[in-house]
């Protein structure tokens, strides 16, 4: 089959039932109609938590009806995203892991961290200590002998479907001394962090607005893989919790390789729909003709934010959100049996935030 005609199924499983947003992907592509699980590839984007670990391994052996996943992806190491790839690497046959390994590049960035008794082996015991979650998958994926492979901008894979767009080497290691789970670094002296809570507010936006100047997330968040998928002369966005600079970084090199990411055919919209990820500059960059965001039941107005949704329907995309359910976006291959559409989320002129 040539892969012009190849079809792509995307499925965004939901995660737990509370307001706690957490992130676990199953795709399949290839020659979808034919049947044979040795004409498709398999590819896993993060894990979220136990129990949607054991729905993705039920999910591939089930709609995907294989036990090989060709390729698993970890876009970074928060537990909402690591835990449940412990599941998926233990019960399914795994024939590459792509993570980034923090503890792997203390030489390079210990002399950032204040404390003068901190060693390159302390500080890797630390970071290994501190990011359990991601720390238990590498355990697992080097018992079972599978490749490990730190996806930095430029990663390919081996069938040339997915490439990474972000983030480079060095602008990971440039975050790493800002983890919230590293020792103190120099550039953190005087940082204040507390937890302020915040009264709803009413906003009202016509549609010849906007009001999405983005804001600052996390530096794990901006450590997140950034991988872009090429099936059948279409393009999907995959992009974890990025926020602002590493969107634009991500999109300044896809520039340099001819890539276009304005006209995608899918994308994930950042960190569960929040407003602190993505601004004006980002979406008008980086468009899709239909998102989908990972968000808990009870996650909003924080996730997703309507600021958000109303942006993205300015830009003509059809918006749809987990909020409990397993929605799925396929391409080149008949709907699901048993399956039925959803509604794409619409703007509102005045809601909650």
């Amino acid at each position: 089959m040539n892969k012009d005609d190849f079809g792509i199924e995307i499925d965004f499983l939901p995660v737990g039932d509370g307001s706690r947003s957490a992130d676990a992907i199953g795709i399949r592509y290839g020659d979808l109609t034919s049947g044979d699980p040795l004409k498709q590839w398999v590819v896993i984007i993060d894990g979220g938590t136990k129990q949607s670990g054991q729905a993705l391994v039920e999910l591939v052996k089930t709609h995907y009806k294989t036990g090989y996943v060709d390729l698993v992806v970890m876009t970074h190491p928060d537990r909402d995203h690591a835990s449940g790839l412990t599941e998926v690497l233990n019960s399914l046959n795994v024939g590459e892991l792509w993570m980034h390994r923090p503890w792997l590049h203390s030489t390079d960035i210990r002399q950032h961290f204040i404390d003068g008794r901190i060693t390159d082996s302390s500080l890797e015991r630390r970071l290994r200590v501190s990011m359990d979650a991601a720390h238990e998958v590498e355990q697992i994926a080097l018992e079972k002998g599978i490749n490990i492979i730190e996806p930095f901008e430029g990663t390919v894979s081996a069938d040339a479907v997915v490439t990474v767009l972000g983030p480079s080497k060095p602008y990971y290691q440039s975050l790493l001394p800002e983890f919230s789970k590293t020792p103190e670094s120099e550039s953190a002296i005087g940082k204040a962090v507390g937890l302020f809570s915040r009264a709803v507010a009413w906003i009202t936006e016509s549609f010849a607005e906007e009001h999405l100047p983005g804001g600052n997330t996390s530096a794990e968040n901006d450590s997140s893989a950034i991988l872009l998928l090429r099936v059948a002369g279409r393009k999907h966005l995959i992009v974890g919790d990025a926020g602002v600079p590493a969107l634009r970084a991500a999109n300044t090199y896809a520039a340099t390789q001819g890539i276009r990411l304005d006209n995608l055919s899918f994308m994930q919209v950042p960190h569960h729909g929040s407003k602190k990820n993505v601004n004006t500059e980002i979406l008008d960059a980086i468009k899709a003709s239909i998102a989908f965001i990972s968000a808990a039941k009870e996650g909003a107005p924080k996730h997703p934010s309507q600021r958000v949704i109303n942006a993205l329907v300015k830009r003509n995309t059809n918006v749809c959100v987990t909020k409990g359910t397993h929605v799925y976006y396929h391409h080149n291959i008949p709907w699901r049996a048993g399956w039925s559409s959803i509604p794409s989320l619409e703007f509102q002129a005045t809601y909650q935030e």
